[in-house]
């Protein structure tokens, strides 16, 4: 297989992929933990539900930026 502009532009672009995946993991990540230590500190649960839903979708908005940065 010959490196040509294309297959690095493809590699590239699988890198940035997983990139944002983790970004995306991450971000759930942090809504799981936000929602815990808020349910932990007596806050009501609607509050924690929905800043779980929140910071997630954020992540989800930023991993679509990165990929989108790299598509043209």
């Amino acid at each position: 297989m010959k490196l040509n502009k294309n297959n690095f532009r493809d590699l590239i672009l699988f890198g940035k992929v997983l990139s944002a995946g983790l970004v995306v993991a991450g971000y759930a990540f942090l809504g799981v933990w936000l929602s815990n230590w808020l349910t932990q500190k007596g806050f009501n649960i609607f509050l924690s539900l929905i800043a779980m839903i929140f910071v997630t979708a954020f992540g989800l908005w930023q991993g679509w930026l990165f990929i989108q940065k790299w598509k043209k």
